[in-house]
């Protein structure tokens, strides 16, 4: 691999142990995968960063490198938390799990993370307040808001694992492959949705697990449909990236970049209405009887999103079983100050922050759980529950008992 002088003065420990050791994984990696050179980033964001999915190993593997001087050389976010840090008893964290997570926390802010803890870093002021313009290159190690980035913001990211994205942060650098390069981001598929309108959240979710599931290529897939909204789209990312091995998709008249003059795809697959409609309603929820509890923030809803989680539940009335919603501590605060929060939990909603029920400790085996995500019921599944799928306002509708006799 051709290095820059800086990225050779790098390794030679200019920067400190910490950051030659980063620099050197980064560059084994490229080179496994014939990357010719690194490119600098702009941002990272680091995945796999609760107590539950990382352990006493992670933990202590962070704790070291904080303490061999590593530090983030570009602007850092993280993933959700195992628990809600304002509320660390809301998913019945053990003593041991909640000293755990503090580790990590304290580990990852010693080496410069900004306190993010959602999975939709492009959703906070951490990211805004110097978003990266199009074209930039950063490294994401969260799926969803990988093929978000990839996909609806034009910044450039492969799907990189969390010790990955944790290392092109400290090393400020990336291996130049894959989504990172212009070829590597021009599809040969093409997708078409056959729908008489606009996909909503649960249909989106499901359109990127068929997509997902069906997409063997190396090159993103392009895709013709049009989506209800922001949510929607993020319920297309994280359903991508959990079905499948996607990490971008070409939605033509939503992504940013152009497309080379002249594109025309190889190969063109068309999705009816039908078959979206039929995976949607073999997950659907067969009465309101049936579940046990209802998750909807997966992705973490943003604000626009619990103001119109509060509105449905007006129309509908309270849940009349536990009902999480998850979201970022920003999010929270500005529907705190508006009365949204306030209106959700008078409504039996319990909003969640900085964490997500996929990563927490709570026992699922055997709960049926009631969510809008895709990505929500391919995770959850795995950890023993049943989970039934459903749009945001059918939620509310079906947490109040509406229609129920």
């Amino acid at each position: 691999m051709e290095l820059t002088r800086e990225e050779e003065e790098i390794l030679k420990g200019r920067r400190g142990e910490a950051a030659a050791r980063a620099l050197e994984a980064i560059v084994k990696v490229g080179e496994a995968l014939g990357a010719e050179r690194l490119v600098p980033i702009r941002h990272a964001h680091v995945s796999g960063v609760s107590y539950g999915n990382i352990g006493e190993a992670g933990a202590r593997f962070l704790e070291e490198l904080a303490e061999q001087g590593a530090r983030f050389a570009v602007p850092t976010t993280v993933n959700p938390l195992g628990y809600d840090p304002w509320d660390p008893g809301f998913y019945g964290a053990t003593r041991e799990y909640v000293e755990g997570q503090e580790r990590i926390i304290r580990a990852l802010t010693r080496m410069g993370a900004l306190p993010s803890f959602t999975c939709t870093p492009y959703k906070t002021s951490l990211f805004e307040a110097e978003a990266p313009p199009p074209g930039s290159h950063v490294a994401w190690g969260e799926s969803s808001a990988v093929v978000y980035a990839n996909s609806f913001l034009g910044l450039r990211t492969n799907r990189e694992g969390g010790p990955l994205a944790l290392l092109a942060a400290i090393a400020g650098r990336t291996y130049y492959y894959g989504l990172h390069t212009p070829e590597g981001r021009i599809p040969r598929v093409e997708y078409r949705v056959e729908a008489p309108g606009p996909l909503g959240d649960a249909e989106a979710g499901v359109l990127g697990a068929i997509i997902g599931e069906a997409h063997e290529d190396p090159e993103p897939p392009a895709l013709r449909a049009s989506f209800e909204g922001d949510l929607a789209l993020r319920e297309l990312s994280a359903a991508l990236g959990a079905a499948g091995s996607v990490g971008m998709v070409y939605v033509h008249g939503l992504t940013p970049e152009p497309l080379p003059r002249g594109w025309r795809p190889e190969e063109r697959v068309t999705i009816e209405a039908g078959e979206v409609r039929a995976r949607l309603e073999e997950h659907a929820p067969a009465s309101p009887g049936e579940v046990d509890l209802y998750f909807v923030g997966c992705p973490h809803l943003d604000y626009e999103d619990l103001a119109r989680l509060a509105s449905y539940m007006r129309r509908y009335g309270p849940s009349r079983k536990p009902f999480i919603a998850a979201t970022s501590n920003e999010a929270y605060i500005r529907a705190l100050g508006d009365g949204t929060a306030s209106t959700l939990r008078s409504l039996g909603v319990r909003i969640a922050r900085g964490t997500c029920l996929i990563v927490s400790p709570m026992n699922l085996r055997g709960v049926t759980v009631a969510t809008n995500s895709y990505k929500a019921l391919f995770y959850l599944s795995r950890r023993g529950a049943r989970v039934r799928l459903a749009g945001l306002e059918q939620l509310a509708r079906l947490a109040a008992g509406a229609g129920e006799t």
